[in-house]
């Protein structure tokens, strides 16, 4: 006898937590004694730790596969909150194509609190210029991997840096989408950077744990540090432009940015999501869209879905929902599958202009770019 599909996806969720628990805790053996053996040179501003460029004297508790060194992982410290702030550890990422580096917050409520900052080119130079922030979340594969790794979601897996620098050049190719791009979106794409060029943002990817099974849909204690203590941090410590936050993700991360986005519309004036898995959770969303219509009828909002996506139904219907309360949206339908192949062109590049456009003033249009 077959078991029913509640229990399955029960039984499935429940082996990606358990599987999470046991990456987290190979991790931990595996980076004990780390914070010893790194080099570099430190400094301490308003209690925030700085490790510029540090090396690993030993072997790295975490190496991405097939790109460039990083930094070694340390523990975070707990340590007692300054005003409403939670002191933190800023590391440097290097070896990729923007400036990126580890926020790390010393959170009682979630102890992985790990998140990876990625950098506008002139944020050190241009040193009175603020930046829109976007925060943005992975998928249920960086859900279940150790919480640096995680957070290296966009960055790493979905190669976000060459995205930027394909945007930084104003004018998008083919081969900036992966190869998944018909010429009539890769036109669309252009004019949208001829009369928004990329400008930069503020990119933050915190590491996320599995989707909480219960209809809550996210764990409290993690809902509790992204907003009360995650968000608060990252504007007191960078240059944020008042007002000016998106909120997105991927497949189980666009399911949770959409959440996320619903719920707080009042601090998120841009929600996307690419491929979302909205399907278990759609009537959690009805209510919040019902609570604060009003709101999100002010809000730029963007869905991705692409003519493989195993989401697109999801996706579907969620657009169907919005437009039920007359909520409007962009829908965005692309080429490609529901893989890391599509969230590196696609995925990252309708992402990241829908935001930069949006948040630097743009008009939040609802056709497609």
């Amino acid at each position: 006898m077959s078991m029913p599909k509640p229990a399955r996806t029960a039984a499935v969720w429940t082996a990606l937590i358990v599987l999470s628990v046991c990456l987290a805790s190979c991790e931990k053996q595996g980076i004990k004694g780390a914070a010893q053996n790194t080099g570099g040179d430190k400094a301490r501003e308003n209690g925030v730790v700085r490790l510029e460029g540090s090396r690993p004297a030993a072997a790295p508790a975490y190496t991405p596969p097939a790109r460039d060194e990083k930094t070694s992982p340390d523990q975070a410290q707990t340590e007692k909150p300054r005003d409403s702030l939670k002191k933190l550890r800023i590391e440097k990422i290097s070896g990729y194509k923007v400036p990126a580096e580890y926020f790390i917050l010393s959170s009682k409520r979630f102890l992985d609190a790990v998140a990876a900052v990625t950098l506008p080119a002139d944020y050190f130079t241009a040193v009175d210029k603020t930046y829109p922030m976007v925060i943005v979340f992975g998928g249920a594969g960086e859900s279940i991997r150790p919480p640096r790794s995680g957070a290296l979601a966009w960055m790493h897996y979905y190669k976000m840096d060459e995205a930027i620098q394909s945007l930084q050049r104003d004018k998008l190719e083919a081969a900036d989408f992966q190869g998944l791009v018909t010429p009539h979106e890769l036109a669309r794409f252009n004019r949208e950077l001829q009369r928004h060029p990329y400008r930069g943002m503020i990119v933050v990817c915190p590491y996320s744990p599995p989707l909480s099974l219960g209809r809550a849909m996210d764990h409290p204690d993690y809902e509790a540090y992204l907003i009360q203590e995650l968000l608060p941090a990252l504007i007191d410590h960078y240059r944020v432009s008042p007002g000016k936050i998106g909120i997105d993700g991927v497949s189980n991360g666009g399911a949770r940015s959409m959440y996320y986005g619903f719920k707080y519309p009042h601090l998120f004036v841009a929600i996307g999501s690419v491929q979302g898995s909205f399907g278990p959770f759609m009537d959690l969303y009805e209510e919040l869209i019902q609570k604060h219509a009003d709101v999100l009828k002010k809000r730029a909002i963007q869905l991705i879905t692409s003519d493989r996506d195993s989401m697109r139904l999801s996706v579907q219907h969620m657009h169907e929902l919005l437009k039920r309360y007359n909520i409007p949206h962009r829908y965005l339908q692309m080429t490609g599958p529901h893989d890391y192949v599509f969230n590196q062109g696609p995925g990252s590049l309708g992402l990241l202009v829908f935001h930069d456009a949006t948040l630097h003033g743009g008009s939040a249009d609802k056709s497609a770019p």
